[in-house]
């Protein structure tokens, strides 16, 4: 009934729903990248590429080597500039608000960038005071991300005598160190054993549940891609598909439901696991001295 008119609406328009009912405006993407090119050392590397990434989720770009997914990572992080198309990152234009997006996300390179002359904390209180936290502040987030790591109780123990994949961890950690709203992860198993590689992976879902940030992370290896919750396939610089991916295979002891069927070929020869490096490389590298191992 119309109101103070003892009659029914007349005119076929359907009343206004409650405010209750009013479905939210959704989020902005925490990355919008459309037809986006960059170049590397004068190379077009990205030829159009195109992602829109929910704020929260954790988002995979698998690709093989030489596809990109360094130059896009470094894209996405304002160290180089792209040459055409659009890219938006936490809200922010990333041709007009470069530093906005800088302090907006984290990073986390495919090779390590810990001082390993210097301590867990002095690693961590360099970064902090970059990003230009009062001494306070830095404190207390640092006790407080080396709790949650389990890293507290070696904050005064040199980075060179930690393993590997502790060492990976406190990038990750010091990444997070002055809460972005997006983390960048640029192959960040690359070089791990099985079991530092499987530790890794555990801590970016320890930090991502505990933060909620956004990530991002470049993944060359087809087990890895279970670890996300969408990914994007990157082939010769461009997205060529976006899929959900399919559950780990079953272990014994372990009750899965059935995998879904899949998109993208996950197990194609294009996404292989690199091969390993022959024996005689690796001699000739390490000057055929034994690795001394590290503390755990």
């Amino acid at each position: 009934m119309e109101p103070g008119t003892g009659r029914g609406n007349t005119t076929g328009t359907p009343p206004p729903p409650p405010h209750d009912t009013v479905p939210p405006l959704p989020s902005p993407p925490a990355i919008r990248a459309q037809d986006l090119s960059g170049s590397h050392d004068g190379v077009q590397v990205i030829r159009g590429l195109d992602l829109l990434i929910r704020p929260g989720e954790i988002f995979g770009l698998l690709g093989a080597p030489g596809t990109g997914k360094s130059t896009a990572i470094a894209l996405l992080c304002t160290l180089i500039r792209p040459t055409t198309g659009s890219l938006w990152v936490a809200g922010h234009d990333v041709h007009t608000a470069p530093t906005a997006v800088r302090g907006s996300v984290g990073v986390v390179l495919q090779h390590p960038t810990l001082d390993l002359g210097l301590t867990v904390q002095e690693n961590l209180r360099l970064h902090a005071a970059l990003h230009g936290m009062t001494r306070r502040r830095a404190h207390r987030r640092i006790t407080a991300m080396l709790t949650l790591t389990g890293l507290l109780r070696r904050r005064h123990c040199p980075v060179r005598v930690l393993a590997q994949g502790t060492r990976r961890k406190l990038e990750i950690t010091r990444a997070l160190l002055h809460r972005p709203q997006v983390l960048l992860l640029d192959e960040p198993t690359h070089g791990l054993d099985a079991h530092d590689h499987e530790q890794v992976w555990q801590h970016v879902h320890r930090m991502h549940r505990t933060t909620g940030v956004t990530v991002l992370s470049t993944i060359r290896r087809a087990d890895e891609a279970h670890h996300c919750d969408r990914l994007a396939l990157l082939q010769d610089g461009r997205t060529v598909a976006v899929q959900d991916p399919s559950p780990p295979p079953t272990r014994p002891g372990q009750d899965h439901s059935p995998a879904p069927a899949r998109a993208i070929p996950l197990g194609s020869p294009l996404l292989s696991p690199p091969r390993p490096c022959p024996a005689s490389v690796l001699r000739h590298r390490t000057g055929g001295e034994p690795t001394p191992k590290a503390h755990t």
